[in-house]
């Protein structure tokens, strides 16, 4: 999935939610750079069905074993420290380099203030790379064949390569002398810089991994199937899906199919329509990011994009009204499906920034011109039923979530996902209830007897 923007990620709790988003409830990471990791997974979807499964045999791969040795968080930030020092000027050879070191710095104040942290990190970097090669060539044995730890052992072989074994075991003892530290400092930060960094990328992908792995054990997360027949009837199957951000939350089976991968969602306010959307959403999301969603099961076609349009605002430094905000955004749907994406879009609640019977207008015609493009699901929530037998008729799939009315009680949401239209007037059964127009009728009475 190529295809996603910033509303979309802020609808659906993806980043900087303001209570807590998908990247808190799946960071345990321990280093700096494997948290910025984590967040770019979330930032950059993945398209095809290799690069989805290959991580999540690796999220599950990750389960089984334990990499807490390997990181760090202080000392990554050392060893980014030693690492954005500057070069050294070229030297034609580590001879005439180790030459000029100790002519123009041995002696210097400087170096001996920088003697610690270079030899403390060509140790650290020795340590972080003979332990990768270790839990790689473990992980190998065992039968992980994951195509891309094959890749990280790629980059650790670069670091390796060349260097002298006994040499090497000295800077894994931290017992080397100032010759092997000016030469491995020329070495590690100069002419295997950009593979050092590969190391470290490595293992904040690890890390980044190991963190997903932990945080969604004991947990009821499934990683979904994925659907490589675009021409099939199926488009989502969702069995007990539930928000991930409710305690015991309700959870519903959702089934969008060719047929019927036009949605429209009924209901008064507070019945749920807004979490169900962000629901089924966040699913689909997180099966693009290889991650487990919050289901107990699920099986999806793969998209291009995925567009949420559910707490949509004014654009007041545009000038730009919410009403138009809308009808951009509208256009800009509009303009990615013609252009033949295939496409989740989410629409909660649109057009509500013009008058009734515009938006009822817009909101028909809109679903008309949504109900040919097969190959995309279009889940919408209105409170507009009027045009519901209209859409019946075209054979929109109408939704509703269920609600009870009782004297004692009184608003009941079920929360649970049926067939069919919304048609409890939850205002005027509200407004009864609470014998508001009892009271104001009683006051005209007396005001008239006065």
């Amino acid at each position: 999935m190529s295809i996603v923007d910033k509303q979309t990620l802020a609808d659906l709790n993806v980043t900087n939610n303001r209570y807590k988003d998908m990247v808190d409830f799946f960071d345990c990471t321990v280093t700096l750079g494997g948290r910025d990791m984590l967040f770019g997974y979330f930032l950059e979807p993945l398209s095809s069905k290799w690069e989805i499964e290959c991580r999540q045999h690796l999220i599950l791969f990750m389960q089984e074993v334990e990499i807490s040795g390997l990181l760090d968080k202080y000392m990554m930030q050392d060893l980014e420290k030693y690492l954005s020092l500057p070069q050294e000027p070229y030297s034609p050879s580590r001879a005439t380099y180790y030459l000029e070191m100790v002519s123009t710095n041995f002696l210097s104040l400087d170096f001996k203030k920088r003697e610690i942290l270079v030899k403390r990190s060509i140790h650290e970097i020795a340590k972080i790379t003979d332990g990768l090669a270790h839990f790689l060539a473990s992980a190998k044995s065992n039968g992980h064949t994951i195509e891309i730890l094959e890749d990280y052992h790629k980059h650790i072989d670069c670091v390796l390569e060349e260097i002298d074994r006994d040499e090497f075991k000295q800077l894994l003892n931290n017992k080397f002398s100032k010759e092997l530290m000016i030469k491995y400092d020329y070495l590690f930060r100069n002419i295997k810089r950009n593979t050092i960094r590969e190391i470290f990328d490595v293992l904040y992908h690890l890390d980044a991994l190991f963190s997903v792995a932990k945080s969604i054990k004991g947990k009821n997360l499934v990683f979904p199937q994925i659907e490589e027949k675009t021409g099939g009837e199926d488009m989502i199957t969702i069995r007990g899906a539930y928000n991930l951000f409710i305690e015991d939350a309700i959870k519903n089976d959702v089934e969008i199919k060719k047929e019927n991968n036009l949605w429209y969602l009924t209901g008064a306010n507070m019945t749920g329509k807004s979490t169900l959307l962000k629901t089924i959403g966040s699913c689909v999301y997180l099966t693009h990011l290889g991650f487990p969603v919050p289901a107990d099961a699920m099986k999806t076609v793969l998209f291009d994009g995925i567009s949420a349009t559910i707490n949509l605002g004014d654009n007041i430094n545009a000038g730009a009204s919410h009403f138009f905000n809308e009808v951009l955004r509208v256009k800009h749907l509009a303009e990615l499906l013609a252009s033949g994406k295939r496409m989740f879009i989410l629409m909660d609640e649109l057009f509500k920034g013009t008058n009734h019977s515009d938006a009822s207008e817009a909101t028909l015609e809109l679903v008309n011109c949504l109900k040919g493009y097969k190959n995309s699901v279009f889940l919408l929530s209105s409170h507009i039923t009027e045009i519901c037998p209209i859409l019946y008729k075209d054979g929109i799939a109408l939704k509703y979530l269920g609600v009870q009315l009782d004297e004692m009680e009184g608003i009941i949401f079920t929360y649970r996902l049926l067939d069919g239209v919304a048609e409890e007037k939850l205002g005027m059964w509200l407004l009864h209830k609470e014998r508001v127009f009892e009271i104001l009728r009683k006051v005209n009475l007396e005001t008239g007897q006065n």
